[in-house]
């Protein structure tokens, strides 16, 4: 089974297109969303409809699409972020609305080797930045393999005979695979589709092989003027445009 692992899109319908264009049918079985479809980007609608079209096996809500269907205040967000989750309120269709308010919380188990969450196991919308948060994340984790997102940085954690590893994926032209050991559990982030935090403006999505037990973590190149353009004619904060281009 070949799982197309996609996480924090962020309305960048740009990135989307060119992620979805990158990989062919052929070679994924199922589609599988870590959660944040909208929040920042200037295509809501547009994003929410190609994924539903998708037919994920399995997907999950992220903090940003609690904000946007009305189930969360966002008043822990930053001033820019609550002012784009209230843009994108004001904007998506009551059925995309209602789609978004309906996504299920994670973690949710998607088999015997997968689950997976939007920011960790032990709270959906709390940050898995460092070891201390690796540790509590692969004590509570139930599968071998636990994807999350919310940080929109790639990022692979498991325990080794030397204690924790944390391991920050450089993206290079190649994907970056990490094969599962016979023993103990690993989590991994994908990074984001459309707003990527490391340093690397590509967008940035996985495949998750489980008959190899592998995670290949890829980038790809979109029209990011395109989508900065967007985000300005909206009338949204210029820095969320502004940093696509630097992948902060």
């Amino acid at each position: 089974m070949r799982y197309f692992i996609l996480s924090d899109i962020h309305a960048n319908l740009e990135a989307l297109e060119a992620v979805l264009a990158a990989v062919e049918a052929s070679r994924y079985d199922r589609v599988i969303c870590l959660g944040d479809l909208v929040g920042y980007g200037a295509n809501p609608n547009e994003v929410v409809d190609r994924i539903r079209a998708l037919e994920p096996t399995v997907i999950i809500r992220g903090n940003h699409d609690k904000a946007a269907s009305g189930l969360d205040t966002a008043k822990d967000f930053n001033p820019i972020a609550r002012l784009a989750a209230r843009w994108t309120r004001d904007r998506l269709t009551p059925d995309n609305q209602t789609y978004l308010a309906e996504l299920p919380a994670g973690p949710q188990i998607v088999d015997d080797l997968v689950e997976i969450c939007h920011g960790t196991p032990y709270d959906e919308d709390a940050y898995l930045f460092d070891e201390g948060d690796g540790l509590l994340a692969l004590a509570t984790a139930r599968r071998p393999l636990c994807l999350f997102g919310h940080t929109h940085v790639p990022l692979v954690l498991r325990m080794t005979a030397d204690g924790l590893e944390l391991e920050h994926v450089n993206g290079g032209d190649t994907p970056h695979t990490v094969a599962l050991q016979s023993e103990g559990r690993c989590l991994v982030n994908p990074g984001s589709v459309g707003q990527p935090r490391d340093g690397d403006p590509r967008a940035a999505y996985a495949i998750v092989d489980t008959d190899t037990r592998s995670v290949s973590l890829f980038r790809q190149r979109y029209a990011i003027d395109e989508a900065q353009r967007k985000i300005f004619t909206a009338g949204l904060p210029g820095v969320l445009a502004q940093r696509l281009g630097v992948g902060r």
